[in-house]
C-alpha cells in the first residue's frame, strides 16, 4: 500500500470515528434523557447550597403543630388567627398553601374571610383535577378546584398549586401557566405570590420565545413552543412556559416558624415585616412532599436531605429563582452539537499528533475541562451544559481514537518487518526467515504481538550479529573511521579516531561533523562547506593536512543507497606521518648522496687519479695526499652527522636519561672546544654559576649539540673575538645560551638555518668548511628532549643561539 493509499485509508477511518461519536452522542442525548436528568442532580449538589433568602419565610404545618393543635385539617378559625398575627408584621404578601375548596363551620369561614380581606394580599392556591362532564355523564374533563367564594373574592390572586415530576419522579421544573379543558389559565402560584409582593398588575404579562416577561423580570423558559409536544412518547415531555427551578438546598433550607409558635404569639409580628410569607404543611404526615435533586443531601444538621421537599418550601424556591433571577437555561441545541464536535476534533488532535506523557496530560486536562466547565457554568452562570452528551463525545472517541492508533502502529510495524525481511538477503548473512513467516505479505489485519515479538527477535538477533561483525572491522581499522548521515550527524566513530586526536567517542556521536574539522582548523569554512556539498553529490574529496607534527590524509566518500542516493558521508583519516617521513628520508638521502658526498669523493677521486697517472714531485705528491686525507675527514664526518640526525629521527637512538651536574657539562664542552678557539685566536668565556645546575637528560647527546653551538660560534666569527656561553635556570626549564659576536645570520634565513644541509650563500662562497647538519643535529636533541632551539641574530652584531631543555621532575 503506498502512501497516498495509507493516507486516504486513514482519513476514511477517521471519518468513521468520527461519525460513530456523534451518533452516540445523539443516541444519548435522545433515549436516555435519564443521564441529564442525573448529570442535573451531580450539578446541584457539586454546587452546594445557596444563603437561605431574608425575604422569604415559611409559617409551617408541621409535627409539633399537629401534636398541640390536633389532626389536621383544624377549624379555620385557628388559620384566621394565625393570619392576623401575621398581618399585623405588614408582609409584603402571604401565600396560603391549602385549597379551601369546601364550606366549613360559618363562624370559622367569616372568621378566615375576614383575616383575608384584612391582610389583602393573600394568595390562594387551585388545583386542576378530573371531574365529570356537565354535558356529558359518561365523559370526565379537567376543571379548576377553586377555594369557597367568600375566601375567592377576599383574595388578592390565585394561582395553580400543580407540579409534575419528571419521568424519573425528580421535580425540577415547573408550568408557570396552566389551563383547563376549557381553556381557562391560573399562573403558578409562586410567580402570583411574587407579583402581588412587587405590586405588579394581573395582565403585566408578555410570552416571548423562550421567555417570559413578568414585570421587569425576563424569565429563562426550559422550551420556546407554546402548545404541549411530545418527543419521546412517555420519555420527555416539553411544557409550556416551564421553567427550571434553581433550588437552594435540601429540605428546611428556607427560615420556618411553626405554625403554632406564631399562633401563639412566641413568634413576634415583626419577624414578617416586608417579607414573603408562606403557610403550607411540612409534616410528612400529610403527604404533601415532593423528591428534588437535593435528595439525600444534607450539609448541616438542621437539614433533612434524606427526606422529600415539602410542597411549599417548593414555592419557595420558584418564588427565590424568580425574584433572584436565578433562572437556569440549557444551551441553544446549536452550541451543544459544536461542543461535542469540538471534543471530538480535538481528542483527534490529541492522540494523533501528540504522544507520550503529554498526550496524557492533554486527554486528562480535556476530561477535566468537560467536567469543570460545566460545573464552572452552572454555577455562576446558571447554564446548565450537555455533561452526558459531552462526556459521552470524549469517552467514545478517545478509545476509539486509540485502538485504531494502536491498530495503525501494528499494521505499520507489520509492514516495516515484512521490509527487513525483504531486504534480510543483503544485510543478515543471506539467512531467511521462514520460521516467522516474514516473507509472506502484510495482512489488512496485524499479526497479533507474540507474532512480532518473535520476528523482531529473529531480526535483531542476526542484525545485531551482522553489526557486531561490522563494527568490529570498522573499529580494528587502523584509519579514523566518521559516518555521518546527510544532515551531518555523526552516528558512527572508531577507536582509532579517538585515539588519534584525543576524542571520546560517546560524546562525538549525534554531534555535527564537521566542528570536528572546524576546531582543529583543518579547512576553512567556505571550503568545508563546498566539500560537504560535493560529497553529497556523489563525489570524492581527499587532501592531506598536519595536525600537531603528524601529517594526516583525509578522504571524504558519499555513501549510497540502491537506489544510488547518497544517505551519508564516509571520513577516513590516515595517519601518514611515516610514509611522509620515509618520503622526507628518501629525499634528503637523494640530496646527501648526490650533492654532499660528490663533492669530496670528487675531490679524492680527481687526486688520486693523478697521483696513479703521472709523475708527481714528492712536494706536490704530499699536498695531494694531505687534500685526501682531509677530504677523506670530512666524508667521514659528513656520514657520522648524517647518520647520528636520522637515528634520532627515526627514534633508533633512545636516550640515556641521567642525572648530572651542567655546568661541569658545560666546562668540558669548553676545554673540548678551546683548541679550535686558540686556532683561531678566539677565547671562550663560560659564565659559571655559583651553584650547580642539576638536571635530567641525555649528557652525551647534550654534550655534542653545545659542541656543535660553540664550533659554529667559533666557526664563524672573525679572528680575536670572544664567544660567551651562559646558563639560566628557570622552574620549569633550564637554557644553555652560546652567544657570539661573529657575522650574523640575515634576517631572511633566521627560519631556515635550522634545516639539514642548509647554509648560508655567504658561507659556501667564502669556501669556510661546514656540513649544513650540526644545527639540525641540534634541533633534533632538543625535540627528543620536548625543549626547544632558537636564534637571535644581527648582521655584522652576532648571533645568540638559545637552548632549552625542561626540567623533568
Amino acid at each position: 500500500m503506498n502512501f497516498t493509499n495509507r493516507t486516504t485509508f486513514q482519513w476514511i477511518r477517521i471519518a468513521v470515528i468520527w461519525l460513530v461519536s456523534f451518533l452516540s452522542v445523539l443516541a444519548v442525548s435522545w433515549f436516555a434523557p435519564s443521564l441529564s436528568n442525573a448529570a442535573i442532580n451531580m450539578l446541584f449538589r457539586l454546587r452546594g447550597e445557596l444563603p437561605a433568602p431574608e425575604n422569604i419565610v415559611i409559617v409551617a404545618i408541621d409535627d409539633a403543630s399537629l401534636q398541640r393543635l390536633g389532626k389536621f385539617p383544624w377549624s379555620r378559625k385557628l388559620t384566621a388567627d394565625c393570619l392576623d398575627k401575621i398581618t399585623a408584621g405588614n408582609p409584603k404578601a402571604v401565600g396560603i398553601d391549602v385549597i379551601y375548596a369546601e364550606e366549613s363551620d360559618l363562624s370559622d369561614d367569616e372568621a378566615l374571610a375576614k383575616a383575608i380581606k384584612n391582610n389583602g394580599r393573600v394568595v390562594l392556591p387551585v388545583q386542576l383535577y378530573e371531574k365529570i362532564s356537565n354535558t356529558n355523564p359518561q365523559k370526565t374533563e379537567i376543571g379548576w378546584l377553586n377555594p369557597i367564594q367568600e375566601f375567592a373574592q377576599n383574595s388578592a390572586a390565585k394561582g395553580h398549586a400543580h407540579a409534575a415530576p419528571d419521568v424519573d419522579g425528580t421535580l425540577r421544573t415547573v408550568q408557570l401557566s396552566k389551563s383547563d379543558d376549557k381553556g381557562n389559565r391560573f399562573w403558578a402560584f409562586g410567580l402570583e405570590t411574587l407579583r402581588v409582593a412587587e405590586g405588579i398588575p394581573p395582565n403585566d404579562f408578555e410570552e416571548k420565545s423562550g421567555l417570559l416577561r413578568f414585570g421587569n423580570y425576563q424569565i429563562k423558559l426550559v422550551s420556546d413552543e407554546i402548545n404541549q409536544t411530545e418527543y419521546l412518547k412517555g420519555v420527555s415531555i416539553v411544557r409550556p412556559n416551564e421553567m427550571l427551578i434553581n433550588y437552594i438546598g435540601a429540605s428546611k433550607s428556607f427560615h420556618y416558624f411553626s405554625f403554632a409558635e406564631v399562633l401563639d404569639g412566641t413568634i413576634p409580628p415583626e419577624t414578617f415585616k416586608d417579607k414573603i410569607v408562606l403557610i403550607g404543611a411540612t409534616s410528612p404526615t400529610l403527604g404533601d412532599s415532593q423528591v428534588t435533586p437535593f435528595m439525600h443531601f444534607a450539609a448541616a444538621e438542621n437539614k433533612e436531605g434524606g427526606q422529600a421537599m415539602p410542597g411549599v418550601e417548593v414555592h419557595a424556591n420558584i418564588i427565590n429563582t424568580i425574584k433572584n433571577r436565578l433562572w437556569l437555561g440549557f444551551l441553544p441545541q446549536f452550541w451543544e452539537i459544536f461542543l461535542a464536535i469540538s471534543i471530538i476534533l480535538g481528542a483527534t488532535a490529541a492522540v494523533k499528533l501528540i504522544d507520550g506523557w503529554l498526550q496524557v496530560l492533554i486527554l486528562v486536562l480535556m476530561l477535566l475541562a468537560i467536567i469543570g466547565g460545566s460545573i464552572l457554568a452552572f454555577n455562576n452562570w446558571q447554564t446548565i451544559l450537555p455533561l452526558p452528551e459531552l462526556l459521552t463525545a470524549f469517552l467514545t472517541a478517545v478509545p476509539l481514537l486509540l485502538i485504531d492508533r494502536s491498530l495503525a502502529a501494528s499494521h505499520d510495524l507489520d509492514i516495516k518487518l515484512h521490509r527487513l525481511a525483504e531486504v534480510q538477503n543483503e544485510v543478515l548473512l543471506n539467512t531467511n526467515f521462514e520460521n516467522t513467516e516474514l516473507t509472506a505479505q502484510s495482512k489488512l489485519i496485524p499479526h497479533n504481538l507474540e507474532w512480532k515479538l518473535k520476528a523482531v527477535d529473529d531480526i535483531s538477533t542476526r542484525l545485531l550479529s551482522r553489526m557486531s561483525f561490522i563494527s568490529r572491522v570498522l573499529g580494528g581499522m587502523n584509519e579514523g573511521v566518521i559516518v555521518a548521515d546527510v544532515k551531518n550527524q555523526v552516528v558512527f566513530v572508531n577507536n582509532s579516531l579517538s585515539q588519534m586526536f584525543g576524542i571520546e567517542p560517546k560524546t562525538f556521536v549525534n554531534q555535527d561533523f564537521t566542528d570536528f574539522f572546524r576546531q582543529r582548523n583543518i579547512f576553512a569554512e567556505s571550503e568545508l562547506k563546498k566539500i560537504v556539498e560535493q560529497t553529497l553529490n556523489g563525489k570524492q574529496f581527499e587532501k592531506e593536512f598536519k595536525f600537531r607534527s603528524q601529517n594526516y590524509l583525509v578522504r571524504f566518500s558519499p555513501v549510497n543507497a540502491e537506489n544510488d542516493e547518497v544517505i551519508g558521508i564516509l571520513v577516513l583519516l590516515t595517519d601518514v606521518t611515516k610514509q611522509r617521513e620515509l618520503d622526507r628520508l628518501k629525499a634528503e638521502t637523494m640530496q646527501f648522496v648526490s650533492h654532499e658526498l660528490r663533492a669530496p669523493l670528487t675531490s679524492i677521486q680527481s687526486l688520486s687519479d693523478v697521483l696513479r697517472k703521472f709523475p708527481v714531485s714528492n712536494e706536490e705528491s704530499s699536498e695531494m695526499l694531505d687534500t685526501i686525507h682531509s677530504e677523506a675527514i670530512r666524508l667521514n664526518e659528513l656520514i657520522n652527522r648524517f647518520l647520528d640526525i636520522k637515528r634520532l629521527e627515526s627514534g633508533a637512538q633512545n636516550l640515556q636519561i641521567s642525572k648530572f651536574n651542567l655546568n661541569k657539562l658545560l666546562e668540558n664542552c669548553v676545554q673540548t672546544a678551546n683548541p679550535f678557539a686558540l686556532e683561531r685566536q678566539s677565547k671562550i668565556h663560560f659564565f659559571k654559576p655559583e651553584k650547580p645546575i642539576n638536571i635530567q637528560a641525555d649528557a652525551q647527546l647534550l654534550k655534542q649539540a653545545v659542541d656543535n653551538l660553540l664550533n659554529n660560534a667559533i666557526k664563524y666569527s672573525p679572528q680575536n673575538s670572544m664567544v660567551e656561553i651562559t646558563t639560566q635556570s628557570k622552574p620549569k626549564e633550564t637554557q644553555i645560551i652560546v652567544k657570539d659576536k661573529g657575522f650574523g645570520i640575515p634576517k631572511e634565513s633566521l627560519n631556515r638555518v635550522f634545516d639539514s644541509f642548509y647554509r648560508l650563500e655567504r658561507d659556501v662562497l667564502s669556501a669556510t668548511v661546514g656540513t649544513g647538519l650540526g644545527l639540525s643535529f641540534v634541533k633534533e636533541v632538543a625535540e627528543k628532549h620536548h625543549g626547544k632551539i632558537s636564534v637571535n641574530s644581527e648582521e655584522g652584531v652576532g648571533s645568540e643561539f638559545i637552548l632549552t631543555i625542561p626540567n623533568l621532575d
